[in-house]
């Protein structure tokens, strides 16, 4: 009994050897029919275009002036920098004074009306540039007394006519009120002498009281 079970079991190994052998030709007779198995590549996707940007325009630098260099030799004194300039002082406006419209010799009325126009502001300084150089600031002319007694008027004065007389003189009428209540309707000579080619007062004639 056990040699016959020791003769199935080797029956059975080798049926089974046979059959894997058969299995294996036949792999081996599928393979020389279709051939060796071939790699396909598959396409790799292509790079999209590269778009070149244009460079950027260079910003543009000033020149930045370099100092120039100062060589200074063995026993010669080193040069003092230059000195910065300084703006010119302006003009104060204080001591601006504005040339005075002067009149023609010919045009003795138009000195006469800018005298009295000048007294009706109290600017005795400017009537005396109407008067001959050697009564400015004397006498009747004294700029301080013709500043305090025509600076005090309620009503200044007022040149009412201007005529001339003759070459050399010029009648005038006048109005002024005094704060003191003295209304003044007066009336002059004026005698005008040419000096340097302008027509100046040389004196004034009162032909009433005031």
């Amino acid at each position: 009994m056990a040699d016959r079970v020791r003769r199935l079991g080797l029956a059975a190994a080798v049926g089974s050897c046979l059959l894997a052998g058969a299995a294996t030709a036949q792999m081996a007779t599928q393979t020389a029919t279709q051939g060796p198995l071939r790699l396909v590549p598959t396409p790799s996707p292509s790079p999209s275009p590269v778009v070149e940007q244009p460079p950027a325009p260079p910003v543009p630098v000033p020149p930045q002036p370099s100092p120039a260099a100062t060589v200074v030799r063995p026993g010669q004194p080193a040069a003092n920098p230059a000195s910065i300039p300084q703006p010119s002082a302006s003009a104060d406006p204080a001591q601006f004074i504005p040339p005075t419209h002067r009149p023609q010799p010919t045009d003795r009325v138009a000195a006469v009306r800018a005298f009295y126009e000048a007294l009706g502001q109290a600017d005795a300084a400017r009537a005396n540039t109407y008067v001959i150089p050697e009564k400015r600031g004397s006498g009747a002319y004294d700029i301080a007394s013709m500043t305090r007694f025509y600076g005090n008027m309620s009503v200044p004065v007022r040149l009412l006519a201007a005529e001339p007389i003759g070459r050399d003189a010029v009648r005038v009428r006048y109005h002024y009120v005094h704060v003191s209540g003295r209304t003044c309707d007066g009336a002059a000579e004026v005698a005008l002498a040419e000096r340097d080619g302008l027509a100046l007062i040389e004196r004034i004639r009162a032909l009433n009281d005031c």
